[in-house]
């Protein structure tokens, strides 16, 4: 969604793990497109994504105008970012290698009314912190060298916020001698409104685990990040919230939540 104030355009961003799993994934994705519609997203990055024709399925009932999608070179499945603003430049961390450390990175500018934004849609590796690091600071590069008015990083990033990728992202510790600083949106909006960060991630209320017995901790792990903009102005952030977490019919689009995230550009 876009609507027009004195600060510029409103505008929505979901991130979104969508889970790529044959359990009901026929009804999981019929919720999800519902999900998208009811929050009329403007700018959405999924992972997990199982074909082409899935994302061509979301793009067409969801009516979005712009696509970029890529499967990964091993297998069909791949990284999507959907938008109503025109999508200007991509790449991916698979482009020229297959030396990517079993993460998958793909990042767009977008022009809003003139303005260059770039969307980073991360999906690391579930299992190895250190091939999350090598590649969140090649990423940190690539996004470094856009000219862009603001640029946000959003995704599953496979690990907690107590986590050295967190703590690099957020300019707490410098990692293979880079250093950065974003802002978590959920943190300023969670301090903003005096309330708590909520798991995407949940063991314990998930239906996908209704019937597994784990001893995982729930967690934070999907993300939409800020690049500090000082000395311009921040955008005004809106809303930030937890989505896909009711149950319908006894299932929910996915296994993560989805995050949403509301700005003034």
């Amino acid at each position: 969604m876009k609507t027009k104030n004195v600060w510029g355009d409103t505008v929505k961003f979901i991130t979104y793990n969508i889970w790529n799993n044959n359990i009901n994934f026929d009804l999981r994705l019929d919720l999800l497109i519902d999900l998208i519609k009811k929050e009329k997203v403007a700018v959405l990055a999924l992972q997990e994504v199982r074909n082409k024709e899935t994302v061509l399925k979301i793009k067409k009932e969801c009516n979005f105008n712009y696509l970029i999608w890529k499967k990964y070179f091993d297998c069909e499945e791949g990284l999507a970012i959907l938008s109503n603003y025109p999508i200007m430049t991509s790449w991916t961390n698979w482009d020229d290698t297959e030396d990517v450390h079993n993460s998958g990175v793909m990042c767009v500018t977008i022009n809003i009314n003139g303005e260059e934004i770039g969307i980073t849609n991360v999906h690391l590796d579930y299992k190895y912190s250190f091939n999350r690091e090598i590649e969140i600071v090649k990423t940190i590069k690539v996004i470094d060298d856009l000219s862009v008015k603001y640029n946000l990083i959003m995704g599953d990033f496979n690990t907690y916020p107590n986590s050295i990728i967190y703590k690099f992202l957020t300019g707490q510790q410098s990692l293979f001698e880079q250093s950065t600083n974003w802002i978590d949106l959920s943190e300023v909006y969670s301090r903003m409104h005096k309330m708590e960060n909520e798991v995407t991630l949940d063991f314990y209320n998930n239906p996908r685990w209704d019937n597994n017995y784990v001893l995982d901790i729930p967690g934070r792990f999907d993300w939409i990040m800020l690049k500090n903009p000082y000395p311009k102005e921040y955008p005004r952030l809106k809303n930030y919230k937890v989505i896909g977490k009711q149950r319908i019919k006894g299932i929910t689009p996915s296994d993560h939540y989805g995050v949403l995230c509301e700005l003034d550009i």
